[in-house]
Order: C-alpha cells, then sequence, then structure tokens
C-alpha cells in the first residue's frame, strides 16, 4: 500500500513539473534566440548594446556610446530592426491612454524631433497578437527607458 501511494505520487508530481520545466526551457530557448538575432543585426551595424531588453513583442536595446536605439519586434525582427539617432531626437516621454480615468489602455514612449514623432508601443490593450503583459508593469518599463533615454538626446 504504502509502496503504491509513493508510486501514484511521484506520478502526480512528474506529471506537474514536467509541463513547467518544458515551458521554462522553452522560453529561455527562444529568449536566447531573439537576443542572438539582434546581437547580429547590432554587429552588422557597429552598435554595442548595453542594454537589451525584451518587453512582450517590443524589444529595444542602447548604445550609450553612440547615442543610438534600436528598436524591433519579436516576430519580426529583421524587418522591423529600426536604429534610432537619439542625437537627433529632441525629447523622449512616457504618452498614456486611460478609459474612463482608471484603467491603462495604451502605454508608449513617444520620441520627438523637429520632423516627426515616433511612438514606441509598450502595452495596447486592443493588442490580440502580443503576448499578456501587466500595464502596470509596461508604465514602469516606460519610464525605465525614458530615463535612459533622456540623457542622450539633442538637447541634453
Amino acid at each position: 500500500m504504502k509502496a503504491n501511494t509513493l508510486f501514484i505520487s511521484a506520478i502526480l508530481l512528474a506529471a506537474t513539473l514536467f509541463p513547467l520545466i518544458y515551458l521554462v526551457t522553452q522560453t529561455s530557448r527562444k529568449e536566447k534566440k531573439v537576443r542572438k538575432a539582434i546581437q547580429k543585426l547590432c554587429e552588422a551595424n557597429k552598435i554595442t548594446l548595453s542594454e537589451l531588453e525584451l518587453h512582450g513583442d517590443l524589444i529595444l536595446g542602447i548604445d550609450p556610446t553612440q547615442k543610438k536605439l534600436i528598436c524591433s519586434s519579436r516576430k519580426r525582427i529583421s524587418e522591423k530592426f529600426e536604429i534610432i539617432d537619439l542625437t537627433k531626437q529632441n525629447d523622449c516621454k512616457v504618452k498614456t491612454l486611460k478609459t474612463q480615468g482608471k484603467y491603462l489602455e495604451w502605454v508608449s514612449l513617444e520620441l520627438v524631433n523637429a520632423t516627426s514623432k515616433k511612438d514606441i508601443v509598450f502595452y495596447e490593450e486592443n493588442e490580440e497578437d502580443s503576448p499578456i503583459i501587466d500595464p502596470g508593469k509596461s508604465l514602469k518599463d516606460a519610464e525605465k527607458w525614458q530615463n535612459l533615454i533622456r540623457p542622450l538626446l539633442k538637447a541634453s
């Protein structure tokens, strides 16, 4: 009886842990692939990133010596890969949109120069394809990136 209980407990434990372990290893493998692809694109453009962050579908990186910001999408890394020269930007600010003043519906980082504005979206409520992200964390991440970018802007 005791052996059967131990055997069943071991099977249940394995059935519970195996999917979790599989999920963690798959996620880390995908993240390593994304980081490697971004590193190759950066090397090709002679950019050395001091900070690289994956936030949902958004990929952001910064090279403070050359004052360059890289931005891409996890799904289409090379097609959406963009290099933004921060010395040509005048301002950087976090923008949010709230529904009825309560819930965050949209969080972005707006880069402004003399001729245009660029929004880097951290969170969008109605985005069907992107992974589920906490809007509060998205706001904190956008503020973090604002603090990283602002000292490197043209106006600074």
